[in-house]
């Protein structure tokens, strides 16, 4: 029985390792499970945290921009605390950082894309 659970464990974690991995307070998910998220969540809100150039390059439909904390607090507090908030940048690190802002004012978790907008556009997804 010990063995059993110690397979089961052990292939949840390399089942999920693919899928996402976490910070201390941010969920950090490959580019079809963010997609999947987004998709398959009513709840979710998208944010993109990059500079307004960036933004207008392109994003992902359906994306908010929010190019600094500020930008960032006031969607929170409009949008509400019960939300899914999905975080990407263009490399990934932003978005991170910007997850760890949101969890030390709000104490939500977010999820942040890995690899960012580039890693988005490699797995085959769009832009608008």
């Amino acid at each position: 029985m010990k063995s059993l659970l110690t397979f089961i464990a052990l292939f949840l974690t390399i089942g999920t390792t693919s899928v996402f991995s976490q910070t201390d307070t941010v969920q950090i998910l490959s580019p079809n499970h963010f997609n999947q998220v987004l998709q398959l969540n009513p709840d979710v809100e998208l944010i993109d945290v990059s500079s307004k150039k960036e933004f207008k390059k392109g994003h992902i439909k359906g994306a908010r921009l929010a190019q600094n904390s500020e930008d960032l607090y006031r969607l929170i507090d409009s949008l509400g605390t019960s939300k899914v908030y999905l975080l990407y940048c263009k490399y990934g690190e932003r978005s991170i950082d910007a997850g760890k802002i949101i969890y030390e004012k709000y104490k939500i978790s977010v999820c942040s894309l890995e690899g960012g907008l580039d890693a988005w556009l490699q797995s085959g997804f769009g832009m608008e």
